[in-house]
C-alpha cells in the first residue's frame, strides 16, 4: 500500500514539472502527446494540462494568460519597440565635423532613433562610431546586419551600405556600389519615408554631389520633416544646395541650429517638455532665485547691487524677447494679400 502510495506521487511529480521527464510519455502509461516533438525545457513557460490522457500545451504567453477578456492591449506607444520619431541623417564631405557640432546639442532622452549614414568607399575601415561617442552621451550602435530600433539611441551604418527597415528593426542593405556610395542617402530616407511615414525627419549635412534630394522628397511626400544645412554655412555646400533648389524643405538651417531644432520638433507630438518649455521652467526657477537674493542682501551693498543689475539685465532681455514673440504672432495672423 505504501509503495502504491509513493508511486502515485511521483507520478504527480513528473506531471508537474515535464521539464525534467522529456519521455513523459513512459512516465505515464497511456498518456498520448498533441505533438510529436519531444517536450524540451523551454516548454515549462507553457500551462500544460492534462484531459482525458491527453496532454495539451498552451502557447499563450503569461501577459496574454493574465490579460482579462476584454482588455485592451498595451498602447503602442508604451511598448519598449516603440520609436516616437525616426531622424535621418545624410552626409558626405566635412561631415564628420557636421556630425559632432550637431550631437553635441542632443538630449540624451530624445524621444527619437538617429540613424547616421556618411558616404564612404564599401568595404573601407570606418570607426566613425568611436569618433561620434566623444560629443555625445546617447549609446551609439554600430549596425553590421540588423539591429531593433531604440528610442534614445544613434545607429550608425557600415561604409557604402544603406539599410531599409522591417517591423521595428533596420536592415543594413539596398543601394550598393563598389564604385562609390552614390545613392544610399536617396535609399536609407525613402525606406524611412515608407516605414515611418509622418514620423520622420530626414537631415542633409555637408557633403558633394547630390545624393538625398530624392530621398528628402520621399520623406516630404510622406508627410515628414525635411532639415538641410544652410549651405552657406557647409564646408561642402554641393548636397545641401542641390536639395534647396529641387525640393520644397521645410527648414534651412545653420549648423548650430540643427541640433535643437530636433530637439524641440521630436516632441511635437508627445507629452514630453520640450527643450524650450524646459529652458523657461529653468528661467523662471532661476529669476525667483534670484530675487529672494537680491532680496536678502541688502547687508552687503556690494553684493545687492550686483544683483539688482543682473535683474535689470534679465528684465531687459526678456522684454526684446516678448517684442519679437509679439511681432511674428502678428505677422502670423495678418491675412495674406493675394
Amino acid at each position: 500500500m505504501m509503495e502504491c502510495r509513493r508511486g502515485k506521487a511521483v507520478e504527480e511529480r513528473k506531471l508537474r514539472a515535464p521539464h525534467r521527464y522529456p519521455n513523459l510519455t513512459s512516465a505515464v502509461p497511456g498518456l498520448k502527446l498533441m505533438s510529436n516533438r519531444p517536450i524540451e525545457a523551454k516548454d515549462v513557460q507553457y500551462d500544460v494540462k492534462l484531459e482525458s490522457n491527453t496532454l495539451s500545451i498552451s502557447k499563450l504567453t503569461s501577459g496574454e494568460r493574465l490579460q482579462r477578456k476584454g482588455q485592451d492591449q498595451v498602447p503602442i506607444c508604451k511598448r519598449k519597440s516603440y520609436i516616437g520619431n525616426l531622424i535621418v541623417i545624410g552626409a558626405s564631405a566635412g561631415g564628420h565635423d557636421a556630425l559632432s557640432k550637431l550631437l553635441r546639442d542632443l538630449f540624451i532622452d530624445i524621444p527619437a532613433a538617429v540613424v547616421i549614414l556618411v558616404h564612404a568607399p564599401l568595404g573601407s575601415e570606418s570607426n566613425l562610431k568611436g569618433y561620434l561617442e566623444r560629443f555625445t552621451r546617447i549609446p551609439i550602435v554600430p549596425v553590421q546586419r540588423s539591429e531593433p530600433l531604440r528610442n534614445q539611441t544613434i545607429f550608425v551604418l557600415p561604409p557604402g551600405n544603406s539599410a531599409s527597415f522591417h517591423r521595428g528593426m533596420i536592415i543594413v542593405g539596398g543601394e550598393r556600389s563598389p564604385h562609390g556610395p552614390v545613392g544610399t542617402i536617396n535609399h536609407l530616407f525613402t525606406a524611412a519615408a515608407q516605414a515611418y511615414r509622418r514620423r520622420v525627419i530626414g537631415v542633409i549635412l555637408s557633403g558633394l554631389m547630390k545624393d538625398g534630394t530624392y530621398g528628402l522628397r520621399a520623406v516630404h511626400e510622406a508627410g515628414g520633416l525635411t532639415i538641410v544645412q544652410n549651405p552657406g554655412s557647409a564646408e561642402y555646400p554641393s548636397m545641401p544646395a542641390h536639395a534647396m533648389a529641387d525640393l520644397p524643405v521645410t527648414f534651412c538651417l545653420n549648423l548650430s541650429e540643427i541640433g535643437p531644432a530636433l530637439e524641440l520638433l521630436v516632441r511635437r507630438e508627445t507629452k514630453f517638455e520640450t527643450g524650450l518649455a524646459v529652458a523657461v521652467r529653468t528661467l523662471r526657477d532661476r529669476t525667483t532665485l534670484l530675487v529672494r537674493l537680491a532680496e536678502q542682501s541688502s547687508r552687503n551693498p556690494g553684493t545687492h547691487e550686483f544683483l539688482v543689475e543682473e535683474l535689470a539685465l534679465l528684465n531687459r532681455d526678456l522684454s526684446s524677447i516678448a517684442d519679437l514673440v509679439k511681432d511674428k504672432l502678428q505677422k502670423t495672423s495678418e491675412p495674406s494679400s493675394p
